[in-house]
């Protein structure tokens, strides 16, 4: 195989992985398993707030890589749900905090809980050298994908 088979085959296999964890069939695994049955958009909300801390919907959009509209309707759910409270800016009382409950912050250790068992089951025949190369092969991926590439209009 050529250099570009073997890049062509890595880009074909990032791919179906992406589709594969985005995919019903895992979704519904990991709702059955967590017992957390939310869209994909909320668990990112969810995320977003255990690990950021309160911020502003504006905010939630932009780290969430989501539009306005549809945080505001994935709020209005978590909210109805008990997982999310919202109280006005101080600083802007037009703007709204959103911060994550003592109920949605256990909701979402309970369904990165899952995520990590599943995982953990997905490499049970890698020894731990091999889960650990791979990490920092996959670190190294992200890390190369974020930057400029040469020749774009960017760089």
């Amino acid at each position: 195989m050529t250099r570009r088979d073997d890049l062509r085959e890595i880009e074909q296999s990032l791919s179906r992985i992406s589709r594969i964890g985005r995919g019903r069939e895992a979704a519904r695994l990991r709702a059955e398993r967590s017992g957390i049955d939310l869209s994909r958009p909320g668990i990112s909300i969810l995320a977003a707030l255990n690990s950021r801390g309160p911020l502003r919907a504006s905010a939630l959009a932009e780290v969430t890589d989501s539009a306005m509209p549809l945080i505001s309707r994935e709020l209005r759910t978590l909210t109805a749900q008990g997982y999310v409270t919202s109280s006005a800016d101080p600083d802007d009382g037009r703007a709204r905090i959103v911060t994550l409950t003592r109920h949605g912050a256990a909701a979402y250790r309970r369904y990165r809980a899952t995520i990590d068992d599943i995982i953990d089951l997905t490499f049970d025949g890698w020894d731990d050298d091999e889960v650990a190369h791979l990490a920092v092969l996959l670190q190294r991926v992200a890390i190369d994908f974020t930057r400029p590439t040469a020749g774009s209009a960017d760089g």
